[in-house]
């Protein structure tokens, strides 16, 4: 076969494309690097990984090339996502290495090229293909000394004799077509010898097939093994039992494990070959600039923490994820990204990566995964609006109610009975059940507030299907738990249904980052986008579109504190911080009506910061504009007071009359802080990477990207701060905060 053919396959998961090696072209739109992980040479080394691209980079009607040292290289391209004017956003790309000297690292660029003529000559490699070898994977679970079995080539050839295999086939979900590589995902439940099957636990397999060369037949394959207990309405249980996975020569065996309802965990295994010892790294600047995620400070971390951390975790462990996410005080999951995952964004070390991946495993041990046996996907609002996890109290009286009155009222009755989700039973394992509230007795407990940004990165870098999973299992999960009244039922509004304005932010976070991510196939991306939209709707008509709206840019919902003799008259700045920056997120991302949300919201933060300078002693002084707790409302909490000055005035009266940032005010807040305090200091731990202003920073970050005046005058004063995250607190190897504006130069 000529080797400069193009090649186009349209098959399955989206459009593949196979660029035979002498299509590449200049100008490259990003290079990455191929990193040799292993003591010894290696050959043929299959390469499979995410790619997210700017809008306009892969225009609609071209492809991605590739070079690996300078060299061309053929290259699979599944589309997965695309930007509204049609160009490339997010794509699967596999490449066969065919040498990786000891030590490598070997600069893959990726371009845009023509789009390739249909040729027909190379097909993608196939399931019949796969089963005509000897390939299978094995699941044993020993559950009270009874052993029961999944099969992977069962299914399999089961989903092949049904012609089953198609883009999102709950039998058999083509995942990956294509010459290089494909990958099937195929489930099922596990098996006792008798036929008896558990109701709660189910296999899935993702079966990932790599061709040797162009000759069609298989050359490596790799299972993900994913173990379930997800089943939405189904009894609640918690399965204990030793889990044993094998494939060829490849295999492994679990601690004893208790898995509780709506968990999961997986294990990647190799047949008949070893695990290519290969990372890809990616241009982690190029995924900044792309607008998918923040900017950032460019950091290092240093290398005695890159060395300590953790590289795998154990199936169902919390690892460094916070157990109780409710729990108060800094944690290392909250920010914009988590640690783990702002780390990999500012230095992608492997071993950061590699730690990334480990936490967002982790994750499985949380009861947030809620699948709908009917459909085989998660838990949608759409088809079941009336589900609720935060009011299962009410929905559970409603259901238990006589079907009487009304034809509405038994409407009503009948709706919350049908999706009323089951809750835990007291048992030898979980034992504070109770029809009180919901529960699953999981000790490893999720809190919307606490939240983070689940597997969002993790599936950009990947591709995997089981990241891909888990980021719309967090989206799901984030609908379902609201009030379904607050959410207006299937419409998943996040403003009412969510008391703490931190809770808004994260939420509306996860939702843009599933709805913006997730395949344009996905069958609840279109579910996840209307809640966004919905959602920004709805704030901006409460708003930025409403004259009798606060004029402050606060919002009227989500008051937690009551200070100084009031009634939830006080809130949380940095909460709203948090708030401002998720809409900022949600802005870059391009959803409609989110830069609007953001401006209007960024008066609050730029107010703060920039106040002072019409009243050098009257106004609010920026000194303060991290503080922990202001008082925002006359003290029955019903009128909000009438300018940052007045809050200033009513939440640090001794500081009133002091010139901002002299020194007679650096003595004053010496004394409210009750230690020695220094001009441009500000409250609230200023030199921790956790502190209140580093929360500010990420708040500021976006109002400095906003059309609101004095935006890079509030920027500048922050910068100016004396005080900074530093030594053993410094952003180097806790980035969650170290968010940059685009708009304002290094």
């Amino acid at each position: 076969m000529n080797q400069f053919l193009v090649k186009v396959l349209c098959r399955c998961a989206g459009c593949v494309l196979l660029l035979g090696a002498g299509t590449a072209r200049a100008g490259t739109v990003v290079t990455d690097h191929v990193i040799s992980t292993g003591a010894q040479a290696q050959t043929n080394v299959p390469l499979t990984f995410g790619q997210i691209f700017k809008a306009g980079d892969i225009p609609r009607g071209e492809t991605v090339t590739a070079t690996l040292d300078g060299q061309p290289v053929a290259l699979q391209v599944d589309s997965k996502a695309t930007h509204p004017d049609g160009s490339l956003r997010h794509a699967v790309l596999t490449a066969m290495v065919p040498t990786l000297p000891r030590n490598a690292n070997l600069p893959l660029a990726l371009s845009a090229g023509p789009a390739p003529t249909t040729t027909g000559l190379d097909q993608p490699i196939s399931l019949s293909q796969l089963l005509a070898t000897s390939y299978d994977a094995d699941v044993s679970l020993n559950i009270g000394d009874r052993k029961y079995t999944a099969n992977a080539r069962a299914l399999l050839q089961t989903a092949n004799d049904a012609n089953a295999c198609k883009p999102w086939g709950t039998q058999c979900n083509q995942w990956l077509s294509g010459p290089q590589t494909s990958e099937w995902v195929v489930n099922g439940p596990v098996t006792a010898a008798d036929g008896t099957t558990d109701p709660n636990l189910r296999i899935y397999f993702a079966v990932r097939v790599y061709a040797d060369g162009s000759h069609g037949t298989v050359r490596q394959v790799q299972t993900d093994v994913i173990v379930e207990n997800t089943a939405a309405y189904t009894p609640q249980a918690q399965p204990q039992y030793t889990a044993t996975l094998t494939s060829g020569s490849a295999d492994y065996t679990s601690p004893a494990l208790t898995q509780y309802a709506y968990t999961r965990w997986h294990q990647v295994l190799w047949w008949t070959k070893a695990q290519p010892k290969v990372y890809l790294q990616q241009d982690t600047g190029y995924i900044q600039n792309s607008k998918a995620v923040s900017r950032y400070m460019p950091l290092k971390p240093n290398e005695k923490f890159l060395a300590s951390l953790r590289q795998t975790c154990a199936p169902l462990d919390h690892c460094d994820q916070t157990q109780k996410m409710h729990m108060a005080g800094a944690q290392a999951a909250i920010g914009p990204l988590p640690r783990w995952t702002s780390v990999y964004i500012v230095d992608p070390d492997v071993r950061a990566y590699n730690w990334m991946l480990a936490n967002t495993d982790a994750l499985g041990a949380y009861g947030i995964h809620y699948r709908d046996p009917a459909t085989g996907w998660p838990v949608s609002i759409q088809k079941h609006p009336y589900v609720t996890t935060a009011a299962w109290t009410y929905a559970n009286g409603v259901a238990k109610q006589a079907m009487t009155g009304s034809a509405a009222n038994q409407a009503k009755i009948d709706a919350y009975r049908r999706d009323l989700l089951p809750n835990c039973i007291n048992n030898s394992v979980v034992t504070e059940c109770t029809e009180a509230y919901y529960g699953t007795g999981n000790p490893a407990q999720w809190d919307n507030a606490h939240q983070p940004a689940q597997s969002y990165v993790p599936y950009m870098v990947t591709g995997s299907y089981y990241y891909m999973s888990e980021l719309a299992f967090a989206a799901s999960l984030n609908e379902i738990w609201s009030n379904p009244e607050y959410r207006d039922y299937a419409k998943g509004l996040i403003d009412r249904s969510h008391s703490q304005v931190r809770g808004k932010a994260w939420t509306l976070r996860q939702m843009a980052d599933a709805a913006w991510l997730l395949p344009d196939g996905y069958p609840l991306k279109a579910e996840f986008n209307a809640d966004v939209e919905n959602s920004l709707a709805d704030w901006n008509q409460k708003y930025t579109n409403n004259p009798n709206a606060n004029p402050l840019g606060l919002l009227d919902s989500g008051h937690s504190y009551s200070v100084q003799g009031g009634t939830s008259n006080a809130m949380a700045p940095w909460m709203h911080n948090f708030f401002t920056w998720s809409a900022g997120h949600a802005a870059e991302l391009g959803f409609t009506g989110a830069a609007e949300l953001r401006d209007w919201l960024a008066k609050f933060e730029i107010g703060l910061m920039t106040d002072w300078q019409a009243n050098p002693t009257q106004g609010y002084c920026w000194l303060q504009a991290s503080a922990y707790t202001l008082v925002v409302t006359e003290p029955t909490g019903k009128t909000y007071l009438p300018s940052y000055s007045a809050i200033y005035a009513a939440t640090f009266p001794s500081l009133v009359g002091l010139a901002c940032n002299s020194p007679a005010m650096v003595t004053a807040m010496g004394t409210l802080e009750k230690k020695p305090w220094q001009a441009g200091k500000m409250h609230g731990y200023p030199q921790s990477a956790t502190g209140y202003p580093a929360n500010l920073q990420v708040g500021l970050a976006a109002a400095a990207d906003s059309a609101v005046p004095n935006a890079h005058e509030a920027w500048s004063l922050f910068e100016s701060r004396s005080v900074k995250p530093s030594g053993t607190t410094a952003y180097n190897n806790y980035p969650n905060f170290a968010v940059l504006p685009r708009s304002v130069p290094l």
